[in-house]
């Protein structure tokens, strides 16, 4: 252990070294880009950034270096490559020099790297989505926005040369515990928080003090912790439909082909309720279930539970909907590469890719020839989904799986269109083996092997009175492939939504019927 230490260090040091050098390199070029007289401050802001990136990456592998001996350091690993996080880094840093590690120092760092790193986006790149504002990235960043960060990367860059390598026997344990601490989500939050901040203040600006005690809580909260844990295990759970309150899991689902509003997920919240809709992320485009869960689900069930309880409860909101939700978009979904470069011009890039993808199946044409790539979840959505979760929800596993079983299959081969294989093809014949294993259920199909088209045609008569209409939505599930195999798939899973949204609506009349007997206690 002692030999690798030995080689290793001294690779963080000079590595170091290259990071400041080329931060200074990165600074020079941001001031001639300003000493030009069209001077652009968004490309001289977005050079000075990188320069404080470099600064901050530069603290992090000394911090590298110094906790390597006690700490597990794949915490500073994994954030090298972060952008805010190195920003962050470079504006807290001094602090931590000169032995204050004041919690709300660090807090304010990590809100001014998020807020001038969505500066630097917004003046780097054109926003193309739909409610996007029309100012091109030049007028994102003012001149003095690019000259204050400049100045601000200058006299970092002159204190880290000025301050020279790290020492590394200067340095603490309660250092070395402040800096894993505070680079891991779930422990920042809890060293930032409110008591522990107020605790900073009652030592007096004693710091070192400050991070003994902090350290110290969370090993007796870690402590509490555990034994609550190991009494949760030997707990004796309650009767199922019994008991009380005891868990919310909340799990985020993501949608790329509906906006939401919270007033229109209110409707459902009035009438659901062990599951509650918000509306989540950043432009309000995830959908959140907050889900109760009483006491009669132990600890070591919860996991099981919860994935199967939020399933059935994602299954109908795609099925009255008619859209797509699920736990995880595809992150690669328009391409696979990196980078394309055409040899013959080399300063030009090529981007070649697939469309929007899934948004695409669900956008709308706009004046203008623009699209709209999300459409609004109305209330009308949800009134199935609460139908389709009344009507279905209470099946047994072996009633519920011939349907909804492939029925999920499908949508989790959506999801996964960055697999890079052709599995929309899959995907669509999942949605038609729940189609059919449906419609054979409600007697709208004598066999799963029968002649799908006309038995549809039947059933599907009440709600779309014009053939053509018919045809024209059942035209892919005929082996006419229009416009690619996702659209095949995609029109798939919007006839099986349409069969099982209209069998919930058959079928609530009596599910009605029967909540409202008292002697159905099960209702």
């Amino acid at each position: 252990m002692e030999e690798k230490e030995i080689k290793t260090v001294p690779a963080h040091v000079g590595q170091r070294k290259h990071c400041l050098e080329h931060a200074g390199d990165l600074i020079v070029s941001a001031e001639r880009v300003l000493a030009e007289d069209s001077g652009f401050p968004n490309i001289a802001y977005h050079l000075a950034i990188l320069a404080m990136e470099e600064i901050g990456k530069a603290g992090m592998l000394a911090a590298r270096a110094i906790t390597k001996a006690t700490l597990d350091v794949t915490w500073i690993e994994k954030r090298l490559d972060n952008h805010v996080h190195k920003l962050m880094w470079a504006v807290w840093s001094p602090s931590m020099s000169r032995g204050k590690i004041d919690p709300k120092d660090f807090e304010a760092a990590r809100r001014f790297a998020e807020s001038t790193h969505v500066r630097r986006m917004a003046g780097l790149y054109v926003d193309y989505t739909d409610d996007a504002s029309s100012a091109p990235p030049r007028d994102a960043v003012r001149l003095d926005h690019a000259t204050s960060l400049l100045n601000l990367a200058k006299a970092r860059l002159e204190l880290e040369n000025t301050r020279g390598a790290p020492n590394l026997d200067d340095t603490t344990e309660e250092l070395k515990w402040f800096l894993a601490t505070a680079s891991d989500e779930a422990g920042r939050k809890r060293l930032f928080s409110q008591s522990f901040i107020k605790k900073h203040e009652e030592f007096g600006g004693d710091t070192r003090a400050w991070a003994r005690w902090a350290r110290s809580e969370f090993e007796r909260i870690a402590e509490g912790e555990k034994q609550h844990l190991q009494r949760e295990l030997a707990r004796q759970a309650s009767e199922p439909g019994k008991g009380r309150p005891r868990w919310l899991m909340k799990v985020r689902l993501q949608t790329p082909s509906h906006s939401l509003r919270q007033k229109t997920l209110n409707f459902w919240n009035e009438r659901v309720e062990a599951v509650k809709l918000r509306a989540a992320g950043s432009k309000g485009n995830d959908l959140l279930l907050e889900i109760t869960i009483n006491d009669h689900i132990k600890a070591e069930q919860l996991f099981e539970f919860g994935l199967s309880f939020s399933k059935i409860h994602l299954a109908m909101l795609n099925i009255g909907s008619a859209g797509f939700f699920w736990y995880e978009l595809s992150g690669q979904g328009q391409k696979y590469y990196e980078s394309i470069q055409d040899l013959d011009t080399p300063n030009m890039e090529i981007f070649t890719g697939r469309g929007a993808g899934l948004a695409r199946e669900w956008s709308d044409d706009r004046p203008g020839g623009r699209k709209q790539q999300r459409i609004a979840l109305e209330e009308a959505h949800l009134n199935i989904a609460i139908m389709g979760l009344a009507v279905f929800g209470p099946w047994s596993d072996k009633e519920a799986e011939p349907i909804f079983g492939p029925y999920l299959h499908g949508l989790m081969l959506l999801s996964k269109n960055d697999l890079h294989l052709s599995v929309e093809h899959q995907a669509r014949a999942a949605f038609l083996n729940a189609l059919r294993k449906a419609m054979c259920r409600f007697g709208d199909l004598e066999r799963e092997e029968a002649d799908l088209l006309p038995a549809l045609h039947q059933a599907l008569l009440p709600i779309i009175p014009e053939e053509s209409h018919r045809n024209q939505l059942f035209q892919s599930l005929d082996g006419i492939h229009m416009e690619g195999p996702l659209t095949d798939a995609v029109s798939a899973k919007r006839v099986t939504d349409l069969y099982l949204g209209l069998m919930a609506r058959k079928l609530w009349p009596e599910f009605v019927k029967r909540a409202s007997n008292p002697a159905n206690k099960d209702y």
